[in-house]
């Protein structure tokens, strides 16, 4: 319930239907981009790293927008001192020192904090009544911070409130990251010393505070996600009156070694460990499950020896009943790691649902040069015009930077999300059409489709992509071409069946513009049971086989008609071909 909650409280009612546009848009370059609805505007904005900012009305069309610190503070001033001086622990009001983030992350020397601004996310608090925006405060060397702001108004101006999470105690020995100048025996009470769990190991064991990701759960409690690569992806409660860490929950000691699961000031881990990569974690509950995003890998360009360090950006999808986890993916398999595993790279294991990677030959747009890799650091918002957006950043085949794209989601039968196979240009179909309406008919299915399954272990030195095989839906529904095998769709509803290649596929079918042209047609998007998924667009048709049975509207029965389109007899079939139960029907008059 990431942003939602917000929308619920405020009664905003939903967008109107957007006109069906060309989906090249007005592109922007935010970089790490978290997505947020401000509803008294009527409008989007991504914040992301160094400040960046974009907004949009439609998620398609988006200018350059921005936000500013109070007083118009350096960068390096505003951190320094916070606006909150005391906090509540165990019913108390006690002191919370001052926190000096430009002094932590520049502790090392040689430091500039500007360029090292990361990955901010905002959230309007409703008990505050403030828009906070959670900010990452970089240092070298794992001495960051994860610090709260706040604003009566999204674009600012912002103000320091305090501390949330601190990393990189004493790290390298180094004095002057002392955690006496943190908030960490505000959490654990006085310590006579650094406690020896947390002298080394920032690599492997313990979080790095960057990448927050912050939700309210279905109950109404206020949660933060934290991390990149390093010890995984970790979680704390916050304070909803405050915003700030919620210093009476308190967190086990659990685990033992590079293994530790849970830690009395770090909090839960619900993902990645061992410095295996994985950062940006996004959360958001839809339809009865929190669903987790991390991108492994990173945001690298290809084609270059060291890249395979980095390996290009691939999002990987895991969801859970419980806001702080265990969170697991299609497989079953636990977002948390017990041990390393390579997640990346040609050698990738298949942890977590691959929704889509690097792929090229795509439509009319995604071709050659303008081949899409390394997408990455996404956010992802159940919106309240009744879509799932997910917006990300990419690089492609050939440089060109780095541009934002926006794709709609949908809900499989069994409820895991699947994106849809082109950029979202103001198609109609919403989340709740899928399970209620038959967008596709039928008749409509049958064709000449490119199919593109998305895979694991893809080698970013050698700008390795995924690229579609053609194969036909035919009309007795089977599958030839390229792969074989049978279709099926589930009339009167949206959701189809694809087994083709040995591999069985759920998802649905829907219909989406051709980018970056008007073009129209159907397409669908589809997991497999294994995590992997596949698109498909329609892109000719097939002759009406003879074959054929043939019945006229004279000779076909009233339960015929009923079976074949589920309405009254009163309600005349069209002519046309009609397919039902494997039976197939022409009516020509």
């Amino acid at each position: 319930m990431k942003k939602t909650l917000l929308f619920l409280l405020l009664s905003i009612q939903p967008l109107a239907a957007s006109i069906l546009c060309a989906a090249t848009g007005t592109r922007v370059s935010v970089h790490d981009p978290s997505v947020v609805w401000q509803p008294t505007a009527r409008r989007y904005y991504i914040f992301g790293s160094h400040r960046a900012t974009a907004t949009s009305t439609d998620m398609i069309n988006w200018t350059w927008s921005s936000f500013s610190w109070y007083g118009n503070a350096s960068n390096a001033a505003t951190f320094r001192t916070q606006q909150v001086k005391t906090v509540t622990k165990n019913g108390e009001e006690v002191e919370f020192p001052n926190f000096d983030a430009t002094g932590w992350s520049g502790a090392l020397g040689n430091y500039n904090i500007d360029g090292n601004l990361w990955a901010p996310d905002v959230i309007y608090n409703t008990a505050m009544r403030k828009w906070c925006m959670y900010m990452s405060v970089n240092g070298p060397t794992w001495n960051s911070s994860i610090v709260l702001l706040t604003s009566n108004s999204i674009t600012g101006p912002y103000r320091y409130q305090g501390p949330v999470v601190v990393t990189g105690f004493n790290v390298n020995g180094n004095a002057n990251v002392d955690y006496k100048k943190t908030d960490l025996e505000t959490a654990l009470g006085t310590q006579k010393s650094l406690p020896s769990r947390y002298a080394a190991y920032w690599g492997r064991r313990w979080p790095h505070a960057i990448d927050p990701c912050v939700f309210y759960d279905e109950e109404g409690l206020l949660w933060m996600a934290y991390g990149s690569w390093s010890g995984g992806i970790w979680m704390l409660q916050l304070n909803a009156e405050t915003g700030l860490r919620d210093y009476d929950v308190k967190y086990p000691t659990a685990g033992s070694g590079d293994n530790v699961t849970s830690d009395p000031y770090f909090g839960k881990r619900i993902a990645g460990g061992f410095y295996a990569s994985g950062e940006g974690s996004y959360i958001e509950y839809i339809d009865g499950y929190y669903f987790l995003f991390v991108s492994n890998g990173g945001l690298a360009e290809g084609g270059k020896q060291d890249d395979y360090n980095f390996g290009g950006y691939q999002m990987r999808v895991f969801r859970s009943t419980n806001p702080d986890g265990p969170y697991r993916d299609r497989r079953g398999q636990p977002a948390v790691l017990g041990n390393y595993e390579l997640n990346f790279g040609p050698n990738s294991s298949q942890r977590g649902v691959n929704i889509f990677g690097a792929y090229t030959d795509w439509g009319n747009q995604t071709i050659g040069d303008r081949g899409e890799r390394s997408q990455g650091h996404n956010s992802i918002i159940a919106a309240p015009d009744g879509r799932i957006y997910l917006v990300y950043h990419t690089r492609f085949q050939t440089g060109g930077g780095f541009e934002n794209r926006v794709h709609q989601c949908y809900l499989t039968k069994d409820k895991w999300l699947v994106a849809a196979p082109f950029e979202y240009s103001g198609e109609r179909v919403k989340t709740a059409d899928i399970s209620a309406k038959q967008i596709i008919a039928t008749d409509k299915v049958p064709g000449v489709y490119k199919f593109l399954r998305h895979n694991y272990g893809l080698d970013h030195r050698k700008k390795e992509a995924s690229t579609p095989v053609e194969i036909n839906l035919n009309y007795d529904g089977t599958i030839s071409g390229d792969l074989a095998g049978k279709w099926t769709i589930e009339e009167g509803t949206s959701y189809i069946n694809i087994n083709c290649g040995g591999v069985a596929y759920k998802g649905v079918m829907i219909e989406q513009t051709l980018e970056p042209r008007t073009t129209r047609t159907p397409a669908f998007t589809v997991l497999a049971a294994n995590g992997t998924t596949a698109w498909g667009y329609k892109s000719g048709t097939l002759p009406i086989p003879d074959a054929l049975d043939e019945v006229s509207e004279q000779q076909t029965s009233h339960n015929q008609w009923y079976d074949l389109r589920g309405m009254s007899v009163k309600e005349p079939l069209k002519k046309g071909i009609y397919i039902k139960n494997g039976r197939k029907y022409v009516i020509k008059n």
